[in-house]
């Protein structure tokens, strides 16, 4: 058999593949769809930035010499338009779209001569700089407005700019302003909104929209006052002012002006708690926090008592945090003492600033619990403590204090304290939180509002803040709740004599008081340890203790008689501060302090 020729073996060889069935280049046709979309937008091509040096300068030139555009060859007029607004960082008096009599020149030309592209690459020119400044600036609106709108039958491209133009109002007198209300009101997703009016790719970030955003923004701040401002309309202003996770606009005047409307109406007062949720994660995402040096820069510009709004959210989002930290690591009954404590300083607005310092364990626990980056920045690591052990360290006037969890003391240092705690340091070392203090005080008698009193004394006394003792130990502390269980059956009523019979003892000599609550002690340590061993999603404690023992009488008295399937981590927590409370006792050691 004769062998194929050359011939032969390359058309073989180059014969194409069959292609398979069926066969349907989606992504293809996707990026052919999204081209044609961004070109059909603007089909005058903007020249490079070295073409726009040199053409500004010919027709500068020209200009200057004939005060005519009749010495200028055609293809720069059709040019001209991209460099109305050119250089970007000239004085805008200096900028040839800022002289009237070339924009009038311009206007004779384009009617003589209709163009397309000169029309398309104008009205991109003023969208892109929306020169609201300029006293020329409504003879250029009025110029596009006629060139736009002239002729019946104009090419597709002009044509659908025409119907933008009309539809969205981008030529109409305060249409910035107009089109920014109505994009933050409508129900229609921003970024589709934005793609048919043609302000997104190069107008994404447009003189037109930074003049609608600054114009609504003083309405936002108007209805934030009033209250009038609904959380849908919030979150879509959020939305429109980033873009490509960062701000859209991002100079220093727009920063102040976005930071001056949504903060200052809570100068004076708070608002409410969703809108908070929704504006203390913009700040910190664009602004940073304004205690730390990774936003101080940021905030450097922003008037000081906006910036002390985020810092007072900051405070508050991290009281609540340690405190929710403190009720799962510690199990500390004096928590919530201490929390309406310092809350009602923070209220008053004396707590300046706030970190707090953890444990190992401590810290695990925020960062598997905690959806907020902020908490990490302002958290320290604890060292040399019990590893589920917490501080809190506050800033006031004057005074830097540092409250231990796990029944530990409250200490304060004085400004003019060398050993005064720094803010923000990553890692604390125990005796840097304890030692050289100018005051120390343990958390005795927190039902009666002993050591509270003390410390509001001593703070009195060295620095001035002055609080009324209804802030910081209100009623709801001092009474105790006698109708806990409105439908409580004869057993109950039964223990809860039980529990008054631990009381009287409490009133027993001295020696009869220690041998019963070291008795409770020891048992309600052996009960902890077996309910924390058999790790029962629902507890109930008389399976680990008898109804008439001291341990029950003395759980009972501090929280009532316990249902029949409590949950775990609450029995255990309850269990610890019935414990921590025989511990303060006298003559019954502790090992829990600090």
């Amino acid at each position: 058999m004769k062998p194929p020729s050359l011939k032969e073996s390359l058309e073989r060889w180059t014969c194409p593949r069959k292609l398979p069935h069926p066969f349907d280049p989606q992504k293809t046709r996707k990026a052919a769809a999204e081209a044609a979309a961004v070109l059909g937008d603007v089909e005058s091509r903007k020249p490079s930035n070295y073409d726009l040096a040199t053409l500004h300068l010919r027709i500068t030139e020209s200009w200057r010499q004939s005060r005519t555009l009749s010495e200028i060859k055609p293809r720069d007029l059709r040019r001209l338009p991209w460099v109305l607004f050119y250089p970007p960082k000239q004085k805008r008096t200096a900028w040839l779209g800022a002289e009237p009599r070339v924009l009038e020149a311009y206007r004779r030309w384009l009617i003589d001569r209709p163009r397309t592209r000169p029309v398309l690459a104008l009205l991109h020119e003023f969208l892109r700089v929306y020169p609201v400044g300029l006293r020329t600036f409504g003879d250029l609106r009025k110029m596009l407005y006629r060139s736009v709108n002239d002729g019946s039958s104009p090419p597709p491209s002009l044509q659908k700019w025409r119907k933008r133009c009309l539809d969205w109002e981008l030529l109409r007198m305060g249409g910035d302003r107009s089109f920014v209300q109505n994009l933050v009101s409508s129900s229609d997703a921003i970024d589709d909104i934005l793609c048919r009016a043609g302000l997104n790719g190069g107008l994404a970030q447009c003189g037109f929209l930074n003049s609608g955003i600054r114009a609504y923004l003083r309405h936002a701040e108007s209805l934030l006052i009033q209250n009038r401002l609904n959380a849908a309309d919030l979150d879509r202003l959020l939305t429109l002012l980033e873009f490509e996770s960062k701000l859209r606009f991002d100079d220093t005047a727009m920063r102040t002006e976005v930071a001056t409307a949504l903060l200052r109406p809570f100068i004076e007062s708070q608002p409410d708690p969703a809108t908070r949720e929704r504006m203390q994660p913009f700040f910190l995402r664009h602004y940073r926090d304004p205690r730390l040096g990774s936003g101080r820069h940021k905030w450097s510009v922003i008037p000081d008592e906006i910036r002390r709004v985020v810092i007072r959210w900051l405070v508050e989002r991290a009281l609540e945090q340690f405190f929710l930290l403190v009720e799962e690591t510690a199990l500390d009954r004096h928590w919530r003492y201490r929390e309406a404590f310092w809350r009602a300083f923070h209220r008053e607005g004396f707590i300046e600033d706030i970190c707090f310092v953890l444990g190992p364990r401590a810290k695990d626990f925020l960062r598997k619990t905690s959806e907020k980056s902020e908490e990490a920045e302002t958290s320290a690591n604890l060292q040399g403590a019990q590893g589920d052990q917490s501080v809190l360290v506050l800033r006031m006037p004057g005074v830097t204090i540092a409250e231990w969890s796990h029944n530990g003391s409250c200490r304060m240092w004085l400004d003019n304290n060398p050993d005064s705690p720094r803010f923000y340091e990553s890692t604390y070392l125990r005796n840097e939180l304890i030692g050289g203090a100018d005051f120390r005080q343990a958390h005795h008698g927190s039902d009666r509002g002993s050591w509270q009193d003390k410390i509001a004394q001593w703070l009195h006394d060295n620095t001035g803040v002055e609080i009324a003792r209804s802030e910081y130990f209100p009623d709801r502390l001092r009474k105790r709740e006698t109708n806990r269980y409105p439908n409580a059956t004869t057993s109950t009523r039964s223990s809860r004599s039980q529990a008054a019979a631990a009381s009287r003892r409490d009133r027993q000599p001295q020696t009869n008081r220690k041998q019963s609550a070291a008795a409770a002690l020891s048992e309600l340590q052996r009960v902890r340890a077996a309910v924390r061993a058999s790790r029962k999603s629902r507890v109930d404690l008389r399976a680990f203790m008898k109804p008439t023992s001291p341990a029950w009488a003395a759980y009972v008295g501090d929280h009532g008689v316990p249902g029949y399937g409590t949950r775990w981590r609450t029995v255990l927590r309850q269990l610890n501060s019935t414990i921590e409370r025989l511990n303060e006792r006298p003559g019954i050691s502790s090992n829990w302090s600090t």
